[in-house]
């Protein structure tokens, strides 16, 4: 049981080693994936002789806690209790099927632990370091483009405010799941995992230790780096699982989703809108050593040694839904009812495309700021005083967002993609975003029907992981 963390220090706890990787043979039985995404869990039982047939769960896990502001915590019980009741809906035949676990989730976040207590989740939407004017200092120590919400960056702002040293083992919410299937007291953490706190050297494939010693982290902290597909271990004592079923180190959920949508991955751009946005391309390592440096661009490590080219700004459905809120705020100002919001949202998106050609408006959607530029903010801009209506905001705000996501990305590396591979709840449901990504990349977009992608990428990925040990 983690509780949540209480005001007291407690001594180290001793935790065990990574097991080595898997040692067993697939089969064609169930693949069971869990996602513990940012504000619901899923899980996919997956089929891999007939992939159809497989079957999809979901639900919000409203784990969120009160927080102050520019503060985003998640209590991670919570999280664990939302994959029991998940798991659940299954039948126990079915759960008794289960070859394998692959785990995903919220990328960036971290949680610390000793032996008595757990901090709550520190979520990729926490900006504590920016708003209280540490992020340069950070980045500056670390020598790294450390950003808000980046693991590493949590950890360096609890070191300078006395707040690290009561804590004895960092993991992901994910990472932390995994020890709870399997009843280890450590986990180790992949690549994928590993690069997004921020602190991880790709080349060396271990931690930074010139930044983690200016940041005052000590490396004990960490989860040790493991390869992609490295087994934590065997289930054990998690209802209504059946004990024994080898658990892989969690795979990000960028990469997880890329791995339950992708037909051709190195001939498509996956673009994902829903709460935030991403665009990704999988690279060779040649193409990765090729690619010129991008302001915007990530490299994330994907297994098979490629790489992927990310843009990831932290607006994109949510960009959308602002123009609702705002346009039911003004009717409430003028006490008039405002309209049910997924209404509204439909209403404004058959409104963007009556707007006129041209209308001037550019919308920058960056209510959040950035990873990069955490004091960036979102504008305006090209009003005159004929051309501020909804269908040319509408109209301005799909623009926005598609462009926001696209323009970083260098040319040359969309040259050899054939389609675009769509998912995410708001590009599904937003004509108009779909329209504008398509002329902006010139390709065409297929809306993959993927059910909880990440988490099918995850059992996928899981599965490929059996297949491929001796």
């Amino acid at each position: 049981m983690c509780r949540r963390h209480l005001l007291k220090p407690s001594p180290a706890s001793s935790g065990n080693s990574p097991e080595p990787a898997c040692k067993s043979k697939g089969t064609d039985r169930m693949i069971l994936g869990i996602d513990l995404g940012t504000t619901k869990t899923a899980a996919v039982l997956y089929d891999p002789a007939t992939p159809a047939e497989s079957r999809a769960e979901s639900a919000v896990h409203h784990a969120a806690l009160p927080a102050a502001p520019g503060r985003a915590e998640q209590d991670m019980e919570t999280l664990v209790e939302s994959v029991r009741k998940l798991l659940n809906r299954f039948s126990v035949a079915k759960l008794a099927g289960v070859e394998a676990v692959g785990l995903t989730g919220q990328m960036h976040s971290i949680l610390l632990r000793n032996e008595t207590e757990c901090s709550p989740v520190i979520t990729w939407q926490d900006r504590r370091a920016s708003e209280a004017g540490e992020l340069k200092l950070l980045q500056t120590a670390s020598g790294l483009p450390l950003a808000d919400g980046f693991g590493g960056t949590t950890l360096g702002f609890l070191r300078r405010s006395g707040e690290l040293a009561r804590w004895r083992h960092a993991a992901t919410p994910a990472g932390f799941l995994a020890m709870r299937l399997t009843g280890k007291s450590r986990a180790g953490i992949d690549p994928s995992f590993a690069a997004s706190w921020g602190i991880y050297d790709r080349t060396s494939g271990g931690w930074n230790r010139a930044a983690l010693a200016a940041l005052g982290i000590p490396e004990q902290l960490l989860p040790a780096p493991c390869p992609f597909g490295t087994l934590v271990g065997r289930t054990a004592g998690f209802a209504p699982l059946p004990d024994g079923i080898p658990v892989f180190t969690p795979l990000g959920d960028n990469q997880a989703s890329i791995a339950g949508s992708s037909e051709d991955p190195e001939r498509e751009v996956f673009v994902t809108i829903g709460t935030g946005a991403q665009l990704s391309i999988v690279l060779t390592a040649a193409e990765a050593a090729a690619a010129p440096a991008a302001p915007g661009v990530e490299l994330r490590p994907y297994p098979g040694n490629r790489l992927l080219a990310v843009t990831a700004p932290l607006c994109g459905g949510r960009a959308w839904s602002w123009l609702g809120k705002s346009v039911n705020g003004f009717l409430s100002a003028l006490g008039l009812p405002p309209f049910p919001e997924n209404e509204l949202l439909d209403r404004l998106d058959a409104l963007a495309s009556e707007a006129a050609p041209e209308s001037g408006i550019r919308i920058a959607p960056s209510f959040l700021g950035e990873r990069s530029t955490p004091e960036r903010r979102g504008s305006i801009g090209g009003i005159t005083l004929d051309n501020f209506t909804l269908p040319n905001l509408a109209a301005a705000l799909a623009d926005g967002i598609v462009r926001q996501l696209a323009e970083p990305m260098p040319p040359e590396l969309l040259r050899s993609r054939r389609r675009i591979a769509g998912s995410g709840n708001a590009l599904r449901l937003c004509a108009s975003l779909r329209a504008r990504l398509e002329e902006q990349l010139e390709l065409p977009l297929e809306i993959r029907e993927t059910k909880e992608e990440a988490a099918a990428g995850a059992a996928k990925y899981a599965h490929s992981c059996l297949k491929s040990k001796p």
